[in-house]
């Protein structure tokens, strides 16, 4: 059953048993995102607290279970003869701006933040740079407990997570009991922000005759009901489409060419519009969005050539979305 594919492109029932629990976990986090946006956000601040509390302990105990000083014992040299090239660093960096994704979901909800002006860049920036300093120091960690071909061997067998073998060197087999748990904790409040504030582009879409007219209705709750289905059911189907690795090198294959495209608006509208009012103004403007837009194209074309099925995936995307959109236009 697992060796069922469609085109020989996607095999739908391939590890079929994490695929249904996400799908149920999608479901379940819909629904009670359904129920109102203060339920979907007291579940994040619950998730956030114990994910938080989690990474200080593994920190905690992770660099004070050495005896001497814990970065004496880093070891950088290579694993292999393979060059370092360009094209591999930014192969390498398609999973992990998967981790950093979440900083443009803050603009999503805009409409329902106080003070949006003032409190979205706020946001935007404190998070970015706390979530920098937490990878940091559990990365550290990691290091400082498993040796760089440790980590490689951990990635080739593909059924290990550097973080369990990490915390079971100095906690045993039940501390890869905690932090699986934690890293299913972080699952669940990702997935529960990404649910919450992913709706809302649809919903604002709808209410411009963007998008299909029914995702822009809000239920007694006062939340994008229709909206949150649409997206519930898109996301389980793309579940089911391939592995978790290959989903997100393909949305962040897709997502950077929004992002460069946007970073180039920035350029076009101060010339088509220079008197707009601008509550924000881009630091370093113009090298700061010159510069991302090179390195969005770098990654850009880097993917097509390097993973090609994920870029022909999320192309396909993409496109898929014009038929939509030429058909509400036309209407």
């Amino acid at each position: 059953m697992g060796q069922f594919s469609i085109g020989g492109i996607f095999y739908p029932f391939e590890g079929f048993t994490v695929k249904l629990t996400a799908i149920l976990l999608i479901i379940f986090l819909t629904l009670i995102n359904i129920k109102g946006i203060l339920t979907g956000a007291g579940v994040s601040k619950l998730v956030l607290f114990l994910v938080f509390s989690g990474l200080f302990l593994i920190v905690a105990f992770g660099l004070g279970s050495h005896q001497s000083h814990p970065f004496q014992s880093f070891d950088f040299g290579p694993v292999s003869q393979a060059p370092v090239t360009i094209s591999t660093f930014f192969t390498a960096m398609l999973a992990s701006f998967w981790a950093y994704q979440g900083w443009a979901s803050v603009g999503f909800i805009g409409g329902e933040v106080k003070e949006a002006k003032r409190n979205i860049p706020k946001g935007i920036v404190i998070g970015v740079f706390m979530v920098i300093a937490v990878y940091l120091l559990v990365n550290v960690t990691y290091l400082s407990l498993l040796s760089i071909p440790q980590l490689e061997q951990i990635y080739k067998s593909g059924n290990q997570i550097a973080a369990v073998e990490a915390v079971r060197s100095f906690w045993g087999d039940n501390g890869a009991l905690f932090i699986s748990f934690l890293i299913l904790i972080t699952t669940l409040g990702c997935t529960n922000a990404t649910i919450l504030a992913s709706a809302r582009p649809y919903y604002a879409m709808a209410k411009e005759n963007l998008f299909f007219k029914s995702a822009g209705s809000l239920n007694k709750a006062n939340t994008p009901a229709n909206s949150l289905i649409w997206q519930g059911v898109w996301a389980s189907v793309l579940v089911l489409s391939g592995t978790f690795d290959q989903l997100t090198d393909m949305i962040i294959f897709a997502v950077f060419i929004f992002y460069g495209a946007t970073s180039l608006a920035v350029f076009i509208l101060r010339r088509r519009m220079p008197d707009a009012p601008r509550p924000y103004k881009v630091w370093g403007y113009p090298i700061v969005p010159a510069v991302f837009i090179v390195f969005c194209m770098v990654l850009v074309f880097n993917t097509i050539f390097t993973r090609p099925r994920e870029a022909v995936l999320g192309l396909t995307l993409i496109f898929s979305g014009l038929p939509v959109y030429w058909y509400l236009h036309r209407k």
